[in-house]
Parts: structure tokens; sequence; C-alpha cells
């Protein structure tokens, strides 16, 4: 019984399976020099996230010591203080009496309402004589955010950064392999990868087939080769370009919104606390002039000598009590330190000042620039890449018509297009 006849089998050279070997080496240099960009701008976008909802955090706290509980606290701690400087005057007269006892009852009633602030229901923030402690306030609101404060945007950034230096390396491993593809090719001529090898009896070996063109071998029109061999190169080594082009874009975009949110949160906050200070100041400067009206109208005709005195005295004691009112402002407005635990971008948001700002949005700005010039970059290298296509088919097609004793036009297009290639190239890397 006969059987059918094999084909005979079809070897690959030795320049071949290395130009597949390298070809693979770069295809995979390049999807993971990818992946580790992809994720660091995912990486990149959380720390944004973290950022926005930290700062939101800080803000929304900050907001709520400064804004909703602390004047509130502040005009219980006046009257307080103006109690406490009357008490010992309310035998002499009628004025001091009425003064202490309308203070004092505004004290006790707003510290005993249902439903008060834990700064007046408490101990915890009282002050001996200068009214609430709003920093240790502030501290105890953070606590119970635990979650929050515990984001670390700046942690995540860098963790991004890692995964880009991995992607540089990746990125950088695939580009010195096309590189050494691209020497190999121009100048090793080793006689195997000319000749090939010999295969079984009855086999081929397939000897004129390449993946990238090989000048240093070839036997013909080897300038118009090395020209399809610099195409080749530009195809494998600018998708790398614009991933890395992505990938500073990604970072600066991410830089800036979080500069953007940073500079909102300092604004916002250093006003709250500002606006609650300069309000608790202008209360001790009223103070200081209510008294000197008081002994003004202490002089005025119809009044008694007994109760002109009476008012000069307690016009004396309001002076007294105005400046205790300074110090109550400057105590509860005062800005946080090491030692009342306040979380850090707190602080840093609360001690800030329009120079500060101004700093902010500098950086701000520097980021978006960079991210500008990065996105403008990748527009040249995807320009460059698409010229490059069209190149690679134009010196295909030059290398078949020289080989027919044409094409000298065809080689003229290619050289045009690798020309504008590169010099899109060049313009990406200005």
């Amino acid at each position: 019984m006969s059987t059918a006849p094999t084909h005979p089998l079809r070897r690959l050279s030795v320049r071949i399976r290395v130009q597949i070997a390298l070809i693979c080496v770069v295809t995979l240099a390049t999807l993971l020099a990818t992946l580790q960009f992809s994720e660091a701008s995912g990486t990149y976008q959380e720390a944004v996230r973290q950022d926005v909802r930290r700062q939101g955090a800080v803000l929304e706290d900050i907001r709520f010591v400064y804004g909703d509980e602390a004047p509130l606290a502040f005009e219980v701690a006046v009257a307080q203080a103006r109690a406490d400087a009357l008490g010992p005057l309310r035998g002499d007269g009628r004025l001091a009496a009425s003064e202490y006892r309308l203070a004092a009852q505004t004290a006790f009633g707003l510290r005993t309402a249902e439903g008060a602030s834990p700064v007046l229901a408490t101990d915890r923030y009282r002050h001996q004589r200068l009214g609430y402690d709003l920093p240790r306030r502030l501290s105890d609101v953070q606590r119970r955010s635990p979650e929050l404060y515990a984001l670390d945007p700046d942690a995540t950034l860098r963790s991004g950064d890692r995964r880009v230096t991995w992607g540089l390396v990746a990125a950088g491993g695939a580009g010195a392999t096309v590189l050494v593809a691209v020497l190999a090719a121009a100048v090793l001529r080793p006689r195997r990868w000319r000749r090939g090898t010999s295969g079984p009896p009855g086999g081929r070996v397939l000897r004129k087939l390449e993946l990238l063109p090989q000048p240093a071998t070839a036997s013909a029109h080897r300038g118009t080769v090395t020209l399809h061999l610099a195409v080749s190169a530009l195809l494998l080594l600018l998708p790398l370009g614009q991933v890395v082009a992505a990938s500073v874009e990604q970072r600066a975009q991410a830089e800036a919104a979080r500069k953007a949110v940073r500079t909102t949160t300092s604004i916002a906050a250093g006003g709250q606390r500002t606006a609650f200070l300069l309000a608790a100041q202008e209360e001790a400067v009223l103070g200081h002039l209510r008294a000197t009206a008081r002994e003004l109208a202490a002089l005025d005709t119809g009044t008694s000598a007994e109760d002109a005195r009476h008012e000069r005295t307690v016009a004396v004691t309001e002076r007294g009590i105005a400046t205790h009112i300074g110090e109550i402002a400057a105590h509860m407005g005062r800005l946080p330190g090491a030692e009342d635990d306040v979380d850090a971008a707190a602080m840093a948001a609360l001690r800030s000042a329009p120079d500060d700002w101004g700093g902010l949005v500098d950086e701000n700005l520097r980021q978006v620039d960079l991210a500008e010039r990065a996105s403008t970059r990748g527009t040249f290298l995807s320009g460059a890449t698409a010229l490059a296509v069209v190149s690679e088919m134009l010196a295909g097609m030059a290398v078949a018509a020289l080989a027919l004793g044409a094409g000298r036009r065809w080689v003229l297009w290619t050289a045009a297009g690798t020309v504008g290639s590169a010099a899109l190239v060049f313009a990406a890397l200005l």
C-alpha cells in the first residue's frame, strides 16, 4: 500500500529566527512599559481623588469649628468675662447689678441650652480665663473621620512614580533592543546568516524572507535597504515615546489638580479662622468704645453724683473687660501648634498666607504648562508614527521596484516621509 508523498519542509534561517526573537522582546517590553504607565496613570488619578476627599474633610471640619461653633462659644466667653468682672460691683448700684445679671444669665443659658455644642456643654475645651480651646476642638472633630485623614495622596503619587520608573526601565530595554537589532542589521555579515543552514534531506531553508531589513547582507541597493531599516526602527520606537509622553501629561495634570484643590482649601480655611479672629477683635474694640461712651454719659446733667460715680466705676471696669475680650479673641483665634495634635494638612491650611497661595498658584500653572507640553509632544509623535507607517509601505514598494530595475521615485518618496517623521520627532524633543 503506497502513501501520499509529503511536501518538503521549509525551515526558517537563523537570521529570521533572530529577528523574530528580537521583535518578540521589543513587543513584550513595550507591552510591559504600556501596562506600567497605564497603572501609573490610574494611580495618579487615585491620588487626585484622595486629595479631594482629604482636603474636603479638612475644609469642612475647619468651617464647622470656626464658622459654626466658635462665634457662639466666643459670645459665651465674653458674657462670662463680663459677669466675672461686674460681679463684685453688683451691690454698689443698679447699673452694675443689671449688667451682671444680663451677662451671667446669657452665659448660663447658652451653656445649658438643649442641643448645645460640645464646646459649651462640657468643660473639656473651657479655659479658666480665656474662653475655649478651638484647636483642641478641631483635633477632636477630625478624629471623627479617621478613614479620611488616613488617606495619604503623596504616598499614592509616589507609588505611581515607582510604576513609571519600571515602565521607563521596560521602555529603555525595548529601545536598547531595537538599537542592537539596527546595529546588527547594519554591520554584521556572518556567513551563516547569509547562507542559512542546511535542512534535512529534501527540506528547504527560507533565506530571503526578512522581517527587519538587513543592509549588511543586502546584495544590492544597500542605501534603500538602510532607509527601510530606519523606517522600521521608527515604527518600533515611536510608540514608546508616545506612552512616555502620555505618562508625563497624566502626572502633570494630576499635580495641577492637587495644587488647585490645596489652594482652594488654604484660602477658604484660612479665611474661616481669620474672619472669626477679626470679628472677635472688633468686639474688643467696640468694648473700649462703649466704655468711653459710658464715661462721657456719666457727665450728663441730671445725674446724681452717686450715680455718676457708679457709672464711671462701671466704665473703668468695662475698659478692663474690653482688654480681657482682646485676650480671649487672641487665644481662641490662635494658630494651632504641634501640641494641639491637629492634622498636618489642616495646620498648613490654617497657617497659609497670601504669599503661600501665590506659590501654590504658580506651581499649579507650572504643572499645567508641563501637561500642555507633554500633550504637544505626544501629538508630534503621533504624527511621526503616521508618517512612518506611510514610509514603511513606500519603502517596501521601493525595494520591490528596484529589484525590477525601477523605483527611484519610490525611494525619493520614502526618503521624504522618513525625513518628515524624523523632523516631527525632533520637534517633539525640543
